[in-house]
């Protein structure tokens, strides 16, 4: 079986996650979602995990759910920050004699020797990397990756900014209508 995850913040998810997803989807058995609690990263977050659950709920289409979920194994968590390393662990055990298979972003990628136990993630773990210009990537000598041209280029920070300036309309592009009415209907982002 092959399980591909995606980890991150979610706040908001856009159609890049969404167009990720449904790539992957043709490529595993099961795509699952993992928003974070705690990244190492970043301090915080611009709305609650329920917000950032429902949005992620809203983002998968009817006709995936068998094969897409959300874990909310890093959000529970008792240790903070949440480490991917703990995460490729926690499915390995649960999936037991499954190919894992985790993706990112090339921001990610350029920095994936940063992370806690950089080397023992590469061993664990076949990498799928999402990014408009492979050619700009520091290191490609790693094993087991894949890098996929994606060219869409949005940022939940942008989309974050643009609403609390009162600029939604300028975002609508970014999100599908059902994230969208969700922002809008939770005055999420709003301050």
């Amino acid at each position: 079986m092959k399980i591909y995850f995606f980890g991150g913040s979610f706040d908001p998810p856009h159609k890049a996650h969404k167009l990720i997803y449904k790539y992957c989807l043709n490529l595993c058995d099961k795509f699952i979602f993992f928003p974070t609690g705690q990244s190492p990263q970043k301090s915080q977050f611009y709305s609650k995990d329920s917000d950032r659950i429902e949005m992620l709920k809203s983002l998968i289409d009817n006709e995936d759910l068998d094969k897409v979920v959300i874990d909310t194994f890093e959000m529970e968590s008792d240790f903070k920050p949440n480490y991917t390393i703990d995460t490729i662990m926690y499915l390995k055990n649960k999936f037991k004699s499954s190919d894992i298979y985790m993706v990112i972003g090339g921001d990610q990628y350029n920095n994936l020797n940063n992370w806690k136990d950089y080397n023992k993630i590469i061993s664990e773990v076949h990498i799928v990397c999402f990014n408009r210009q492979i050619s700009s990537f520091k290191n490609k000598s790693i094993n087991n990756i894949d890098f996929i041209d994606f060219d869409y280029n949005i940022s939940s920070t942008e989309i974050r900014n643009k609403v609390s300036c009162g600029k939604i309309n300028e975002i609508k592009d970014c999100l599908t209508k059902e994230v969208n009415h969700l922002i809008i209907n939770n005055d999420l982002y709003m301050n």
